[in-house]
């Protein structure tokens, strides 16, 4: 590796081109795409971080899977897109990148590199560049990987295309009424209003491993070509008790393929008031996905509550999400139970202002197993209060809606919480009422704009 001083581009060049033989077409290739990379990951940070007064740090690209990733600051790495930067990389990185135009003569990217034949840098491409990146929006961030991580990828990993999606999918969710169990008039109401909005997945609670309450509701779903997503709900995060196994075997051959295994479980409101545990937890969730496993379903793993004192519930003594997912994940692998995340999926409570929580998870994800896990938004949202006005709480939502049909390759849908409750015989607390998109009153702005673009 040749470290690159902070002389000047002119006179680097001069001193670079006496001493070293001109790179091949594959080296000018992989430099392009490397810097394209950083460059989008750069100026998607600079957005997202404009308003703070510190900048953060962020992992450098690394060509070596012996070599930990470097970190640098944002204002070092937008250095590296201009003028030489103090970074350990090949050389040719720096002294022979030009900013590239849309030409498509130029092999600039990887599946140009990789169209080259024996190319030395294929297995770095594949590490950066691994995992769905044809949906991504400019403004995404590319969590960084080495070699070394890639292949942790587990070899039995189901890939994130083969996970269901519905026929006519939209990435619009829902979540339902908030009890186990409806009326057959209330679910053929609703049923209707959701496809008035595009929805094309609900997720609903059903009663721990009951059978028989939700079956209208699930036909009607699947006949409509929403896709359900089923929470197998316990009191305050109580284990699941019962056969879940056949629970699973019940509603799969009905059309439901996501089962939610427990909820918020970094939250104390979660856990029967005791402080979070992700080791605890993890032991627990590894049990019941078995469970869904045998049953031929797919376990939802996560199902977070976003930074404290945005999720409904939230307390003091409340754990970090980002935290409890890297460490539940590091538990899964020190049980020895990676085998159970081949065919697992990530829930997803967007709760907030930052609807893209996404990205965050996924960096995660991909640092401790090497790829990404289908995530499906199975909660979210944001509500009027002092500070915040009702239109701009329902624009906040309407531009998560918005945001779907560019969105990441491995998210599926954004649900906000909650379709109705008081309205639809739910919750005997009021104080949801607010949250419902169908009130009492009426119905929130949000349901005119999701239906007035829904052909959008």
């Amino acid at each position: 590796m040749t470290t690159i001083n902070s002389t000047q581009p002119t006179e680097r060049a001069n001193t670079e081109t006496n001493t070293r033989s001109a790179p091949s077409a594959e080296d000018l290739a992989f430099a392009n795409m490397l810097a394209a990379t950083i460059r989008q990951e750069t100026e998607s940070q600079l957005f997202n971080t404009a308003a703070s007064s510190a900048l953060p740090s962020m992992p450098a690209l690394t060509a070596s899977a012996s070599t930990a990733p470097v970190q640098m600051p944002v204002f070092q790495q937008l250095a590296f897109l201009n003028q030489p930067a103090a970074l350990s990389l090949p050389s040719f990185l720096f002294s022979d990148w030009q900013p590239q135009t849309r030409d498509v003569t130029t092999p600039s990217t990887a599946a140009a590199v990789r169209s080259a034949g024996d190319n030395p840098y294929s297995n770095v491409i594949a590490a950066i560049q691994s995992g769905p990146t044809a949906a991504r929006p400019t403004s995404a961030i590319e969590p960084t990987m080495t070699v070394a991580a890639t292949a942790k990828a587990s070899a039995g990993a189901m890939p994130i295309s083969a996970f269901p999606r519905p026929e006519h999918d939209t990435g619009r969710g829902i979540h339902w009424i908030p009890t186990t169990s409806q009326s057959t008039d209330i679910i053929d109401k609703y049923i209707a209003e959701a496809k008035e909005m595009g929805i094309t997945w609900i997720t609903f609670l059903n009663d721990g491993v009951d059978t028989k309450k939700n079956d209208y509701l699930v036909n009607k779903l699947v006949e409509n070509g929403i896709e359900p997503i089923m929470r197998i709900y316990t009191d305050a995060g109580a284990p699941i008790e019962g056969n879940l196994t056949e629970t699973v075997r019940h509603y799969r051959k009905m059309g439901v393929d996501y089962f939610q295994i427990y909820n918020e479980p970094n939250l104390r409101l979660e856990n029967q008031g005791a402080a979070p545990d992700p080791k605890a937890h993890t032991a627990k969730w590894i049990d019941a996905a078995r469970q869904v496993l045998a049953g031929g379903g797919l376990p939802g793993f996560g199902s977070l509550s976003p930074t404290p004192g945005l999720a409904p519930g939230a307390a003091p003594g409340d754990m970090d999400d980002l935290r409890f997912l890297r460490e539940s994940l590091q538990a899964v692998k020190a049980m020895g139970a990676e085998d159970v995340l081949d065919r697992a999926w990530l829930s997803v409570h967007n709760y907030g202002h930052a609807h893209l929580r996404i990205r965050d998870y996924d960096q995660i994800v991909r640092q401790e197993l090497g790829r990404s896990l289908p995530q499906i938004g199975t909660e979210a949202g944001i509500y009027p209060g002092d500070t915040l006005s009702q239109a701009d709480a329902t624009n906040i939502v309407a531009d998560a809606y918005r945001y779907l049909p560019n969105r990441e390759e491995y998210y599926f849908a954004y649900t906000y919480w909650i379709i109705a409750n008081e309205s639809g015989t739910g919750h005997n607390d009021a104080a949801w009422n607010h949250q419902a998109l169908f009130r009492p009153d009426g119905h929130d702005p949000l349901v005119d704009i999701l239906k007035q673009e829904k052909s959008v």
